[in-house]
């Protein structure tokens, strides 16, 4: 499967995440989180807050604690991209610092960050404010990706076994709960699935929030996937997600 900061929030989302068992009464930190990421895009070691002890050192400790082979600090002044790990210094939104990762953002009050201990001990997606930013560092396996979006479709878009694909804008049309799990149900792609495949993509249910509703434009999120089996009619399976679905969501594309 391809690195990318899609399937890096796909594998870490409302899961927690402990590195180092600290503190004992709380140990899903934000600086777990941020670990996560450093080992995702090939980091070998965590990465330590040996000064202050806050997730603050991520930044104020560039020099020395290795981010910078994995990372690109872009500055402040960069536009955000999803998967840039942001650091906060103490401030009013984050007193004890905060590092996170970028994932979305509608306007400049409202940026949306993947997240542990923010406020709960798993990891979400939380509205922060950027004001006590104090640094931004770009992953380096991130940096030449091409978004799905950017793919070339095929001419004739007549799939075989091994096309290569990328999954169209589709609408949910239910939402429901199974054993802690909640799934969508979608005609275009022909049944129910796991909502933790997808990303929300418009505002149509009213903000684009990565929170589901009904009439919420979602895409999978998976990248490009690849065509293992026709189903019979027009449903077929990919190798990247657990169950067949509808062709009419996917798109062929040259890579």
């Amino acid at each position: 499967m391809a690195k990318n900061y899609n399937n890096f929030r796909s594998s870490v989302i409302g899961k927690k995440i402990d590195y180092d068992g600290y503190p004992p009464q709380q140990p899903y930190q934000c600086v777990d989180l941020a670990n996560a990421e450093v080992f995702y895009v090939g980091g070998t070691h965590r990465i330590i807050c040996s000064n202050s002890g806050y997730a603050k050192d991520f930044a104020l400790q560039k020099k020395t604690n290795g981010i910078l082979d994995l990372y690109d600090d872009v500055g402040l002044r960069a536009e955000l991209e999803p998967g840039d790990l942001c650091v906060w210094t103490n401030c009013p939104e984050c007193p004890y610092s905060h590092v996170a990762v970028y994932d979305h953002d509608n306007g400049q009050n409202e940026v949306y960050f993947l997240g542990q201990n923010q406020p709960y001990p798993y990891v979400t997606i939380a509205r922060i404010g950027v004001s006590g930013i104090i640094g931004v560092f770009r992953p380096k396996i991130f940096a030449d990706e091409t978004p799905a979006d950017d793919y070339k479709p095929t001419a004739d878009q007549i799939l075989t076994i091994g096309s290569q694909v990328v999954s169209n804008v589709f609408t949910i049309e239910g939402v429901r709960q199974r054993s802690g799990v909640w799934y969508g149900y979608s005609s275009v792609v022909g049944g129910w699935f796991p909502l933790s495949d997808v990303d929300e993509v418009n505002n149509e249910d009213g903000k684009e929030d990565q929170i589901v509703h009904v009439g919420s434009g979602v895409k999978f999120n998976k990248g490009v996937m690849t065509v293992t089996r026709f189903n019979g009619g027009n449903i077929v399976t990919v190798k990247e997600l657990a169950y067949p679905i509808d062709a009419d969501c996917l798109v062929e594309v040259e890579v």
